[in-house]
């Protein structure tokens, strides 16, 4: 029997998270999003697919950062993708399993894909589906977060359960760059650029060869 990944959210939660009342909640989850955009080319008229957008707050930043740009995103939850869409009139919303994309090879020129996979039991076949649809030298932004930390952050919080309930595996950055196979352009770990054991999680920046 197919394992269930936890990848659905109930409404407003991502906009709790970056408007909550407790200000490191708050800073954490915004200071991911400014360095995605920050990581993000500056050219115009790419295009740029936010897989797994949720609420579509990426989208909304990628766009305020450049316009000319076209931003896609794919979710499954419906009660994201209504909230997404209103928050992004401008951009293109699909739903859709991320392990079946409907968009053709080589087709996006940036891939993002934050705090998605560590939610997913089928990641791999999610990674092979994003690798496809980035064009060559196309750039592969990935985000996860470091579960051994956040572990104990929830202990220290006297959050229960103590390990993130929705999340069904953990990376690291030797583990997604053997996975990815592509050339690693950049690693920051989040939020304080610390090494891996002592941060919350890391972005990295692959880019995709020239196939022949």
């Amino acid at each position: 029997m197919k394992q269930q990944n936890h990848i659905f959210m109930p409404e407003n939660h991502m906009e709790e998270l970056y408007t909550s009342g407790n200000a490191l909640v708050k800073f954490v989850h915004n200071n991911r999003l400014q360095q995605i955009v920050k990581m993000t080319p500056d050219s115009t008229g790419l295009n740029i697919l936010d897989a797994g957008c949720g609420e579509g707050h990426l989208i909304e930043k990628l766009n305020q950062k450049n316009s000319m740009n076209a931003c896609y995103g794919i979710d499954i939850t419906d009660v994201a993708l209504q909230k997404a869409r209103i928050r992004c009139p401008y951009a293109k919303f699909v739903k859709s399993d991320l392990s079946d994309i409907s968009f053709g090879d080589c087709f996006f020129d940036v891939v993002i894909c934050t705090e998605v996979l560590e939610h997913i039991y089928e990641y791999k076949s999610v990674l092979k589906e994003l690798k496809r649809v980035l064009k060559n030298n196309g750039l592969f932004l990935i985000t996860y977060p470091n579960e051994t930390a956040w572990t104990i952050s929830r202990f220290l919080l006297r959050r229960k359960p103590v390990k993130v309930p929705d999340h069904v595996n953990s990376f690291n950055p030797e583990k997604m760059s053997s996975l990815v196979e592509m050339t690693v352009v950049s690693s920051v770990n989040l939020p304080f650029g610390f090494p891996f054991f002592a941060s919350l999680g890391n972005l990295t920046i692959f880019k995709k060869a020239e196939q022949n």
